[in-house]
């Protein structure tokens, strides 16, 4: 691009850079010298202003784009660093109000158009926002996003009020109260972004676009909505309306967040003040809601669990710096079933080729039609073009036997938790594989030294287990042997971040870490039960207390059939602490497996229909199949337990666990171990993880519950040593 003038803005080292091109638009860089990425911090809003107002005194400059030196991103969000300093509700405030009004800048009297190619997160997407108009890429790359609820945050840059004022409040909320991220295509359905086109004349279209804006050639396109949005705008025109809209809107927030997550409720009160007393009143709300939470305990578990994840993202998985992974270039999976279709499907989304085996055509027709479903409804939603699809797809072949094994990189296997069956296909696999391929098993129980032991080569042998819906699920527990070479440990892990997930290392045993501290937590629940307690009544007190789903539910879902399986695996390694209640054999005795063959503790497809002896519940709750309590020959009691009861006795014995495993390195640090717990099995991310959990609580007074349990009903609530150390010294597991 040929250039008048150039110049750095702001004192030191600047993080804008401004060019006048021969037409008049003077193109304004955003690039902070210091990152990797772009953030939103003071100085950064500071020399923007300064370049908004060069921009505004000089005659010669009819317009302004803003765009990254970043390629690939424009503005990732606040800066987390400057956040997590902040200790005063009115420092945030402050910063909030002094953010806000440099992006008013922006709407001055000459037009400042977004040039935006990659992520534009948060602060980001509000900096675009305060602009005239959005020039998006069609990069897939390319997304818009206010994702500081996930944060215990709200966006505290006036982005939602300009939402709101552009589109309508109901798209304001949603965006905000979800966090999810937006496309190019869909925000331009929406009205969020005006044009979007390929990034290589981004800059050239959003130059045109200014200077036809300021020509005034340029008039705002009605946007076409579907009629369901429509109606929602138009209840927002008048004062009952919007009353209806803000209370349907708090009560599914509350469904959700259970009350656990004060920033849902600031950012409804912000767009409520919005709809009744404008922009102005909205904006001063808005900064003193950040402020508040800010500094409150919900944001600092949120931005530990943010800084850790960022962490993993760095962590190679072996403590050998010098050790780099193999380059993996072709997957091949046995099996599949919901785990190998679902591992198939992260694999390919991840730009690598995969060769899927199963025993029989109806096998992998199975794990075809299941990746293709996953597909098509990421197309249904927008989220990627057919072609796309017919692209990723094209990158997925099958077989029935071994043909292609000898090109692959990585072989995951991905069948029945039966040791022999596993053997088996290990052998079969290491006579077809490249001498040098990993052979990776996605097992969730069985140790990987007794899989490696019908190994020849058990050096490449390594744990990969995988949490279903696969898709969906964002952790990945890599577990090593003492055999397993560190090349082989962070190439499992190097692949697992390339099908986006989040790592951690954990070494081999029982279990390993997620299924290990599971196994306690479903056994209390199971405990409770036989004591009287209803299960739905279990479910709801976990559910309230953060889980996202209840342990008797989530045992249908898992199938009792497994957790019988895994019991007394667990019991003959760990002894009388893992004493399992005799309500599992009974309920096997009593085919009841769950989901799977819709008999289990809740009612399912037909019987859920004719059953007569269902609970009542409300519309869209599970119904408890009520004859199960005669099969468990016990009898539900309307509580002898108190719920807080329930609650503290089934987390407590995931934390005691998560400790035990900690205690004897099975995870490596207490960062992995919440991690796991949040993102594997769902702990409350606001309470920050079992680790943090006692950090907050304090480790005498977790001691002194579970010793108090201890005393009830004995060995089972055996204090993890590492507990007693950390009461006895006043201990933390993390710094203040």
């Amino acid at each position: 691009m040929n250039t008048q003038i150039f110049e750095k803005v702001g004192e030191g080292k600047s993080m804008v850079q401004l060019n006048v091109r021969p037409d008049g638009v003077a193109v304004i860089t955003l690039d902070d010298p210091n990152e990797a990425l772009n953030t939103i911090t003071k100085k950064f809003g500071d020399d923007l202003l300064m370049a908004v107002e060069r921009v505004e005194r000089d005659s010669q400059i009819k317009a302004a784009v803003l765009a990254s030196g970043k390629k690939g991103s424009f503005v990732v969000g606040a800066n987390i660093d400057m956040l997590k300093a902040i200790r005063r509700a009115v420092e945030a405030e402050e910063l909030s109000g002094t953010l806000a009004r440099a992006l008013r800048g922006l709407n001055a009297k000459k037009p400042f158009v977004a040039a935006v190619d990659g992520p534009a997160l948060g602060g980001g997407f509000e900096l675009a926002l305060a602009c005239k108009a959005i020039v998006a890429s069609d990069d897939k790359k390319t997304v818009f996003g206010l994702p500081e609820v996930q944060l215990g945050l709200l966006p505290a840059a006036n982005g939602m009020l300009r939402i709101a004022q552009r589109v309508s409040i109901q798209v304001a909320l949603d965006l905000a109260l979800t966090g999810k991220n937006t496309r190019p295509a869909k925000a331009k359905k929406l009205g969020l972004v005006d044009e979007v086109c390929p990034k290589e004349v981004l800059i050239d279209v959003a130059a045109k676009f200014a200077l036809d804006l300021a020509a005034g050639k340029i008039k705002k396109k009605p946007i076409k909505l579907d009629a369901e949005t429509l109606t929602l705008i138009a209840l927002e025109k008048n004062p009952a309306g919007r009353a209806l809209l803000f209370k349907k809107a708090r009560q599914a927030t509350r469904a959700k967040t259970k009350g656990h997550y004060p920033a849902t409720e600031k950012i409804i009160d912000v767009l409520e003040t919005f709809g009744s007393k404008g922009f102005d009143a909205a904006a001063k709300l808005e900064a003193a809601s950040f402020g508040e939470l800010v500094v409150s305990e919900t944001a600092r578990e949120l931005i530990g669990i943010f800084f850790a994840t960022q962490a993993l993202k760095k962590d190679k998985g072996t403590d050998a710096p010098s050790v780099e992974p193999k380059k993996v270039s072709e997957v091949a999976i046995l099996g599949g079933g919901l785990m190998g279709g679902g591992i198939a499907y992260v694999t390919i989304h991840a730009g690598i080729s995969v060769r899927l085996k199963d025993k029989d055509d109806a096998g992998l027709g199975r794990g075809l039609k299941y990746v293709r479903e996953i597909l098509d409804e990421r197309v249904k939603k927008k989220a990627m073009t057919p072609l796309e699809r017919d692209q990723e797809f094209a990158k997925l072949t099958a077989t029935t036997d071994y043909t292609g094994l000898k090109n692959a990189d990585v072989v995951i296997e991905a069948v029945f938790e039966d040791l022999d069956l596993k053997h088996r296909v290990l052998r079969d696999a290491e006579a077809n594989m490249k001498p040098d391929a990993i052979f990776a098993s996605n097992t969730s129980s069985i140790p990987i030294t007794k899989i490696a032991a019908a190994s020849s080569r058990p050096e490449n042998v390594v744990g990969m287990h995988y949490f279903s819906p696969v898709h969906k699920m964002p952790l990945l527990e890599v577990i090593q042997t003492k055999k397993t070479s560190p090349q082989v440990v962070a190439t499992a892990v190097s692949l697992g971040k390339k099908q986006g997930k989040t790592c951690i290392v954990v070494n081999d045993g029982v279990g390993f870490y997620t299924s290990r501290i599971l196994g306690p937590y479903m056994n209390e629940a199971a405990y409770l039960i036989s004591e009287g307690v209803p299960a739905d009544l279990i479910d709801r007190a976990l559910v309230d207390w953060g889980f996202p789903i209840g342990p008797i539910a989530l045992l249908d879902e898992v199938g009792i059939d497994v957790a019988a399986h895994v019991g007394p695996i667990m019991l003959a390694e760990f002894g009388e602490r893992m004493t399992p209640p005799a309500t599992t054999a009974k309920l096997i005795a009593d085919d009841r497996k769950g989901r799977k063959n819709g008999r289990g503790f809740y009612l399912y497809g037909d019987s859920l229909d004719s059953s007569k002896s269902a609970r009542s519940s409300k519309k869209g709750k599970k119904e408890i199949d009520t004859s199960v309590y005669k099969t468990l020959g016990v009898e539900p009691i309307n509580i002898k337990v108190p719920v807080e009861e329930i609650q503290q006795r089934c987390a407590l014995q995931m934390v005691n666990e998560a400790l035990h495993c900690l205690g004897e390195r099975i995870v490596r640090s207490p960062r992995d171990a919440d991690i796991g717990a949040i993102f594997g099995l769902g702990f409350p991310p606001f309470r920050g993880g079992p680790l943090r959990y006692v950090d907050s609580v304090g480790a005498a007074e977790v001691l002194r519950r579970i010793q108090g349990y201890e005393d009830r009903f004995g060995k089972r609530w055996t204090p993890a040593p590492i507990l007693l150390e950390k009461a006895r010294e006043n201990g933390r597991f993390y710094e203040r």
